[in-house]
């Protein structure tokens, strides 16, 4: 597959990227985090391609160059579902290799929903940076009560999301870029905040649930998405998730100033599954 589009089952053109190389160890897929884009994830696809990994990256419906109103979902499903058709494409160009979904933030949040619901038996792990279960800030009563009542009235009624990109990273460049960004989407609206929420909820009250082997980790210094939720939502299944807490680290670890170590972190995580599953 080259850089082309797919499209969901509601009919919205989604934006997908590749990059592959010839004998790979395995596949990895990438969901990106809110207001975001496939594009900025381009020194992690290099990376997986230099450690003997197929990547495939998407735009999320209403994000970077994928169709639909930005900053907008209409539900949880629509979303799911967009992943699942994703991967339908990915796994028909890579048939018998190991499998992997890595998400970050919101990202994060939708890979881990879509591996509690997923029994296709088709992924070989997961990957989660920073899930967005639950906001590092207490947002006002009020606001909260009126988000939900728009998402029911109004869904797509759009909002500055309010993330500060001095959060992001240590590293003062990768702020200026997600500021210059024209693909940045900085709006999110009253329907796919209530999706996110709902998500989240989801993900607490099934938490014991994962079956997948997975490997999560969170930057202490997050200001954005609360590591605790992260680290007891990990803690949580001990059997099956590999958890990792960064302690200098902002909320995207991949581009802080550690991204090197943590990004091969998680590539060495991968390749030991796959030597593990290879010698049964």
């Amino acid at each position: 597959m080259d850089n082309s589009k797919l499209s969901t089952r509601d009919g919205i053109n989604l934006h997908v990227e590749a990059m592959t190389i010839d004998h790979p160890l395995g596949v990895v897929c990438i969901i990106h985090g809110l207001g975001e884009h496939i594009g900025r994830y381009q020194h992690v696809m290099h990376s997986l391609n230099d450690s003997k990994f197929n990547v495939y990256g998407i735009d999320l419906r209403g994000h970077g160059k994928s169709g639909g109103l930005k900053g907008h979902a209409p539900d949880l499903i629509s979303l799911i579902n967009d992943i699942e058709e994703f991967l339908k494409i990915v796994r028909a160009e890579n048939l018998y290799l190991p499998l992997f979904l890595f998400g970050h933030s919101m990202g994060g949040n939708l890979v881990l929903n879509y591996v509690l619901r997923d029994n296709s038996k088709e992924l070989s792990g997961f990957i989660v940076s920073a899930p967005w279960i639950k906001l590092a800030f207490e947002l006002p009563r009020w606001k909260k009560k009126l988000g939900y009542l728009m998402a029911r009235i109004a869904p797509k009624i759009r909002q500055p999301n309010g993330l500060n990109s001095i959060h992001l990273s240590k590293n003062p460049e990768v702020k200026k870029q997600y500021d210059q960004d024209p693909l940045v989407n900085f709006k999110i609206s009253a329907g796919l905040f209530s999706t996110v929420n709902y998500g989240a909820a989801y993900l607490i009250k099934h938490q014991n649930e994962i079956k997948l082997s997975g490997f999560i980790f969170h930057g202490k210094l997050d200001a954005i998405i609360d590591h605790k939720s992260t680290m007891k939502f990990a803690l949580g299944n001990p059997d099956k998730i590999k958890w990792k807490l960064w302690e200098s680290v902002f909320h995207e670890a991949h581009n802080d100033l550690e991204q090197k170590e943590v990004i091969k972190e998680w590539i060495n995580w991968m390749i030991d599954k796959i030597k593990v599953s290879s010698s049964n």
